[in-house]
């Protein structure tokens, strides 16, 4: 055996391909056409066509498909939302909302949005592209 030859690290196969092509290749267009006789209780007789036009895809290229890009925006509007409404009504509940203390909560939630929002742009520069 060669030096230079990949293997599966599971099984020592060297029948192995990478995920980009496991994706790819497990693709395939489907066509096909439909055709239909009917007689019905007068006597009548219907014809009838179909025509089927898609994309069939295995199960191996569904596992291999690669990641997606992580939304930003749905996390800001969200996380917005989240904060705005979930914390306010916390903080009303508990009496809290006239407190000093209010600001910092939402200065620090408001942070970690931000924080959460820098991470997923980061995946999406460095990953994602992959």
């Amino acid at each position: 055996m060669s030096e230079n030859v990949f293997e599966c690290p599971y099984c020592q196969s060297e029948n192995i391909q990478s995920y980009n092509i496991a994706y790819a290749s497990g693709f395939s267009n489907v066509s096909g056409v439909t055709t239909g006789v009917g007689v019905g209780m007068s006597g009548r007789v219907g014809v009838g066509v179909g025509n089927t036009v898609g994309t069939q895809q295995t199960v191996l290229s569904m596992m291999a498909t690669p990641p997606k890009k992580k939304s930003t925006t749905s996390l800001f509007i969200m996380g917005t939302l989240g904060i705005y409404f979930g914390l306010g009504l916390v903080l009303l509940v508990s009496g809290l909302s006239k407190s000093n203390w209010s600001l910092l909560l939402y200065i620090g939630a408001y942070a970690i949005l931000i924080y959460a929002i820098h991470r997923r742009t980061v995946w999406n520069r460095t990953v994602y592209p992959q």
